[in-house]
């Protein structure tokens, strides 16, 4: 079972709850009424975005920001802040995973084995990069898992890119919708990431 979307909704949520982050109104992003909506973009060798989500949960509603630069086929980094203050931050490559949490002062750098090992379903860097350009077709099916994508607006003058999402894990409840903006392809983004020397490793 490939689910990264779960582990993802559980790890915003409780990144968030440890924060004391709570609900703010999420930017709007605006589609017009007259646009067409083009075929969804694809072979790009790079994309990058911004963007705003509300994680739901019985714990309430928070709301975090995130910045998302994914070189297809090699590396997929991501950054969650909120309130100009970063939350975390990961780099996922086909063979490793490297997670630095900056609240707990812990980071997590392994392959995908030990956290596979952990959880009740495995995860890998293809799903990984589906679930965040939105390839439903290379995402698991039959799952107790929902993952929608709407309000494409065109990227170019051939094709169109979602800027809304709602992932939402059906037996915990817990939810998370998006609005992302400033979508770039073929520009490349930053994707390094360091790990302070205090900072404890977590072992799995």
């Amino acid at each position: 079972m490939k689910n990264i979307a779960y582990i993802y909704l559980v790890l915003l949520a409780m990144l968030l709850s440890h924060a004391g982050l709570y609900a703010q109104e999420a930017d709007s992003v605006t589609v017009p009424a007259d646009t067409t909506v083009l075929p969804m973009a694809t072979g790009y060798d790079w994309i990058t975005y911004r963007g705003k989500a509300d994680i739901i949960d019985t714990g309430g509603t928070r709301t975090c920001n995130f910045y998302m630069v994914n070189r297809t086929d090699s590396i997929l980094y991501l950054n969650i802040h909120a309130y100009g203050v970063e939350v975390m931050r990961a780099v996922f490559t086909p063979d490793s995973v490297i997670y630095v949490n900056k609240l707990t002062s812990q980071y997590y750098r392994d392959t995908y084995k030990p956290i596979n090992k952990f959880l009740p379903f495995s995860i890998d860097f293809q799903t990984v990069q589906a679930l965040f350009n939105g390839r439903t077709e290379m995402l698991p099916q039959g799952q107790k898992l929902s993952y929608e994508y709407s309000a494409f607006a065109p990227v170019d003058s051939a094709s169109s890119f979602f800027t809304e999402f709602v992932f939402k894990e059906l037996n915990r409840v817990i939810e998370v919708r998006g609005k992302i903006k400033v979508i770039r392809l073929n520009v490349p983004g930053v994707t390094n990431i360091r790990i302070p020397e205090k900072f404890e490793r977590i072992t799995l």
